[in-house]
């Protein structure tokens, strides 16, 4: 009994009866200010008030630490000190100055540390980031206020690090517009800035003043509110916007005459049930124990509860999950980490980080609940999204009033659109802002004029800015052209399901509209509005103009193929052939010679082949067929050369001048047939997204071979793929719609060209946000643009008028023959001399060598040489004969004769 008394009680003070337990000391660590008064109270409330909750598993375990957060030695040395102690997190304040100490030790330990300070305006972080942002970003509701009052000069007056970051955030995102001018100036110390306002005073005095006031701390927002007054600024012509989340909190009475306009934020809704159910009991609590519990409630101590309500269900839902999740963490009172270390000291070597820091915070990351600073939920770099802001403003004679609400999904809305329903959560603005992209001959930049660049939207030009011209003028609302930042049309990011490029500018409203080459598709069309299609189009291929193939030597033979030939020289032998036949069959070829009674038959073979190429050539000859049979022959023979040779001079002009091109694709099935051209298309936008989702056999193939290719065959944008394809040589094929296919091979240097048909058939659209009440309205106007012809008239001047290669590769000009069109011509010209001086010299030759042969005969008697003109004489024994064996003397049948000197050898 003794040694299993023992036993119980080693293992009870060794934590392996620590399971159950049903409560233990959760300890959090903290780190703040010493001017936190408010903060560190409602804290300490907060935690009192969860400890009570019945049904519990653990306690929360808070100690105020205080030290000065600018100081990074003091900062760290109070970290590593409470790490050393024990702690599951740390919950404080930190500051630009000592940011890297915090972010050092957290990601080195994996030690989270919730904070109401900062936001994504200063921090650098990350996927694997172990801070967590309570305080929300609120940079773009600046911009956005901004735009909606149409601020076109404005004055930036801050006095931290955080305000310069912000302010460097706010002229970067406003600089694409080009409408904005920023003037800035930091306050040394805002509690004496009399000086500093002056110099602000006197700044252009004929114009109104536009001001945001960046301050960091609620301090300093009182004292140069208060002394704005003070120097005159409180009047007429001065609007100002304060950056900070607390408006309600700041004293505005000497800013209600005047004239002068404030704007602000507040984060905390004080008409929410659940705020104003903390805040009457924190009010109500005791003073001495809860400093500050009587004051307003500002958004760094809502923060700060909000923390404390995270930290406590994470922990619920941990155990709920695994109540033995902590069994060798939590022993006697303090914290081990994996079992063998007492806390988390900053001395190991190597560090050991917290074993439970990776979980906890990615548990916090997952977390949704509603607090007093609004809906808390964060993304994966432990952001704040989904939350909400107030707009306050003030005026003259009027107190301060709630305008509208910002979020960071759908920008501003004012109250008067909240009223309409809640399909109307769309951003209002003066200016509007339509989002475009540079891409020809839609949207581009211009040139400078004068030596001076051109500036707001005279920078562009093109289809895209014509046609904002008109739908401002039918529609009657100022713009700005604000090009894209990372240069998309939009594509959903399949793991988030954010989109990126002008979507991205849609859907988070940081945009009215979008006008742009910007294609209707059906997953666009379920975040956006698009309008009735001003532009219809489809996919098309863009290649590499091939080199123009001139004439051959023997491009003559080109109008009738080969086959053609064959027939004609096989009709040629056949008629020659068939008309000889004929001819010897036939009685009425057969006459007499003369007085002779022999027959005589003209259409000898070699006479018969003589016939049939004379009708061929168009020549003819002496020879004209007696017989019906020869007649018919000869007949459908002269008809079937007249249509052969009207054919052949009809398709011998063209062939002759038009150089014509040797083309490697013709349409889109070709590309996967062949290896050798690679095509790709640009990476964000329809065109991909047709191929990846399409279910045609040839199209699924094609995005399957573009995928799979290295180096990657897809480009960044479409001028960059229209550059690639007149740097391959003809080896790279492009695919893009066809109006931009269309304006590019139109311009020099005229390398490009369009091949096949379109792949399908879509349309351009301006998009603007879900359900934007100018949505209709913009409908309205594309389609009284279309039925006026202006549209039509756009594209003609765009892509006709201002086209450079009408008068080089229309083909449509006179040309002349080169020599290399004709030189077959001369080749047989010059081959068929050569060919009849060699045979007319074999011809002489061999009846020379005959003659030689033959006995000589003499003229005896007489010295005059008879020779006799003729084709036939009569021999002495009476009959006709063509030669005659020796010469008879002259007689009547002799037809002329020639008298010259006797050769003493004439046979």
């Amino acid at each position: 009994m003794v040694i299993a008394a023992l036993c119980l009680v080693f293992l009870w003070s060794n934590g392996g009866l620590s399971e159950v337990q049903e409560e233990f000391k959760l300890p959090i660590g903290t780190i703040f200010n010493g001017d936190d008064e408010q903060a560190q109270s409602a804290l300490m409330f907060r935690v009192k008030q969860l400890n009570a909750k019945q049904g519990r598993a653990f306690t929360l375990n808070v100690t105020i630490n205080v030290t000065n957060v600018e100081d990074n030695f003091k900062l760290a040395s109070s970290i590593c000190e409470q790490m050393y102690e024990g702690v599951v997190v740390f919950l404080g304040k930190k500051d630009v100055k000592s940011l890297d100490i915090i972010q050092s030790f957290t990601r080195t330990f994996h030690m989270p540390y919730l904070s109401p300070s900062l936001s994504e305006d200063t921090a650098q972080h990350g996927n694997d980031s172990f801070e967590i942002h309570m305080k929300p970003p609120h940079t773009q509701a600046i911009i956005d206020i901004i735009r909606h009052f149409g601020w076109t000069r404005v004055h930036y007056l801050y006095d931290s690090d955080e305000g310069l970051h912000r302010l460097e955030h706010i002229y970067k995102e406003v600089r694409g517009g080009q409408v904005v001018s920023f003037k800035f100036r930091r306050i040394p110390d805002v509690f004496n800035a009399h000086e500093d306002l002056r110099k602000l005073d006197k700044m252009e005095t004929d114009k109104p003043k536009l001001v945001v006031l960046d301050m960091s701390s609620d301090a300093a927002y009182k004292s140069i509110l208060k002394q704005i007054p003070e120097v005159g600024m409180n009047r007429h012509g001065y609007h100002y916007l304060i950056a900070g989340l607390d408006i309600l909190s700041v004293n505005l009475r000497r800013y209600l005459h005047g004239g002068v306009n404030v704007t602000g934020f507040q984060l905390v809704d004080v008409e929410n049930s659940t705020v104003r159910d903390f805040v009457s009991k924190f009010r109500s609590a005791n003073r001495r124990k809860y400093p500050g519990s009587r004051r307003k409630l500002h958004s760094e101590t809502a923060m700060i509860v909000d923390s404390v309500g995270l930290v406590w269900r994470i922990f619920k839902m941990m155990l709920q999950a695994d109540p033995k999740v902590f069994q060798h963490a939590f022993r006697r009172g303090r914290i081990y980490n994996y079992n063998k270390t007492k806390g988390i000291p900053c001395t190991t070597k190597p560090p050991v980080p917290w074993m439970f820091g990776a979980s906890i915070v990615s548990a916090m990351k997952k977390v949704k609940f509603d607090g007093l600073t609004g809906h808390i939920a964060f993304d994966e770099k432990g952001l704040r999204h989904n939350y909400t802001l107030g707009v306050y403003n003030l005026g003259l004679e009027k107190t301060i009033t709630k305008t509208g609400i910002w979020s960071p999904k759908l920008g501003y809305r004012s109250t008067a659109t909240e009223a309409e329903g809640k399909n109307k959560t769309v951003v209002h603005r003066e200016v509007k802002v339509i989002t475009g992209i540079l891409s020809q001959p839609f949207l581009m930049e211009r040139e400078m004029t004068n030596g001076s660049p051109p500036m707001g939207n005279e920078r562009y030009e093109g289809y895209v800015y014509d046609l904002a011209e008109h739908v401002g003028a039918i529609m009657k609302f100022e713009y700005v052209i604000r090009v894209v930042e990372d240069k998309n049309y939009g594509r959903r990011n399949k793991e988030t399901g954010k989109w990126d490029g002008m979507m991205a500018e849609l859907v988070e409203h940081r945009a009215d509209m979008a006008i742009a080459d910007l294609t209707i598709t059906w997953d666009r069309e379920k975040d956006v509005d698009f309008t009735k299609p001003f532009m219809n189009f489809g996919i098309s291929i863009m290649i590499k103009k091939p080199e123009k193939v001139k004439p051959g030597v023997f491009s003559f033979m080109e109008p009738v193929s080969l086959n053609v030939w064959i027939c004609i020289i096989f009709g040629y032998l056949s008629v020659s052939i068939g008309l000889f036949l004929v001819s010897r069959c036939s009685p009425y070829e057969w006459r007499k010679v003369s007085k002779s009674a022999n027959l005589e038959n003209e259409f000898s073979l070699l006479n018969s082949f003589w016939f049939s190429m004379g009708a061929l050539m168009l020549q003819g000859n002496d020879l004209s067929p007696r017989s019906i049979s020869g007649r018919i022959i000869g007949t459908v023979w002269w008809f079937f050369v007249l249509i052969i040779i009207s054919s052949y001079t009809a398709n011998l002009a063209a062939f002759l001048t038009i150089e014509r091109l040797l083309m490697p694709i013709d349409e889109a099935e070709d590309l996967v047939k062949q290896s050798e051209i690679k095509y790709g298309t640009v990476a964000s936008g329809s065109t991909r997204s047709f191929f990846e989702n399409s279910r045609e056999p040839v199209y699924a193939e094609i995005y399957e071979v573009m995928s799979s290719t290295k180096p990657s065959v897809f480009v960044q944008s479409t001028a960059e793929g229209i550059n690639r394809v007149r740097k391959s040589k003809g080896k790279y094929a492009f695919f893009l719609e066809s109006p931009a296919n269309e304006y590019q091979n139109n311009r020099r240097p005229c390398d490009t060209m369009s091949v096949g048909g379109t792949l399908n058939s879509k349309g351009f659209g301006i998009a603007t946000p879900e359900n934007s009440p100018i949505r209709d309205a913009l409908n309205l106007a594309v389609l009284e643009l279309i039925e006026k012809g202006t549209l039509h008239k756009l594209r003609t001047t765009w892509w006709k008028d201002k086209g450079q290669c009408n008068a080089d590769s229309d083909g449509s000009k006179k040309r002349s023959l080169s020599l290399s069109n004709v030189a077959g011509v001369f080749y047989i010209l010059v081959g068929g001399l050569v060919i009849s001086v060699i045979l007319g010299s074999s011809e002489v030759l061999c009846k020379k060598s005959k003659l030689f042969t033959r006995p000589e005969t003499y003229m005896k008697g007489t010295e005059t040489a008879v020779t006799l003109i003729g084709s036939s004489f009569e021999r002495e024994n009476g009959t006709i004969g063509e030669g005659p064996p020796n010469y008879p003397p002259l007689d009547k049948n002799t037809t002329g004769v020639s008298i010259g000197p006797i050769d003493s050898k004439l046979p």
